[in-house]
């Protein structure tokens, strides 16, 4: 299922892909990315997910009044393919540094480990050697849980074989009595 997915995901991306190069040799204008265009480029793909485009675009250099606008013609293929084009290439390189394997995950949470024990935070250094473990297969959690309707008549029963006669049933109520109130004194037995 997840492969079907990956797969339409890469077709569309293609797809998008030649629309932006067919539109960057359709340009009115060979114009360069600009400085400021390229900090936006850097802040954007830097800070992906992190920031909106808007507060990239204020950290690349736009006022503040105008970066919404800026930062959504920025990031319109129609208006600036070769930025589109750009931010899409770093994205995709992006996007293997963020996959997630055992092995890397792995190597980081040791690199965690390694770095906690260096500054002496030895609880995180617990928790990631305990991942560790789980990544590796060494920690098998399970949890069960069982529920069961109990009849009035196996109540009963139970009650019954806990206090087997009226006097034991009886000290175990004043027992409780006593664990529940033991400041009130008034009434004894």
């Amino acid at each position: 299922m997840t492969n079907l997915i990956d797969e339409q995901l890469d077709e569309n991306e293609k797809k998008l892909r030649k629309k932006i190069e067919k539109k960057i040799v359709e340009k009115k204008y060979n114009d360069k990315i600009t400085p400021i265009q390229q900090k936006f480029i850097e802040y954007y793909t830097s800070k992906y997910g992190q920031w909106s485009a808007t507060q990239c675009a204020i950290a690349a250099g736009y006022s503040r009044s105008s970066a919404h606008t800026r930062a959504a013609e920025l990031l319109d293929w129609h208006k600036h393919p070769d930025i589109s084009l750009e931010i899409q290439n770093r994205i995709a390189a992006l996007r293997e540094a963020w996959d997630v394997n055992r092995d890397r995950h792995l190597a980081m949470l040791t690199r965690i480990r390694d770095a906690a024990m260096d500054k002496g935070q030895y609880g995180v250094a617990n928790k990631a050697e305990e991942l560790r473990g789980k990544v590796a297969g060494l920690y098998i959690e399970r949890n069960l849980t069982l529920t069961k309707e109990l009849s009035e008549d196996e109540i009963t029963d139970k009650m019954r074989a806990m206090f087997p006669d009226r006097d034991a049933f009886m000290k175990s109520q004043v027992a409780l009595m006593h664990d529940l109130f033991p400041d009130d004194k008034k009434k004894k037995d």
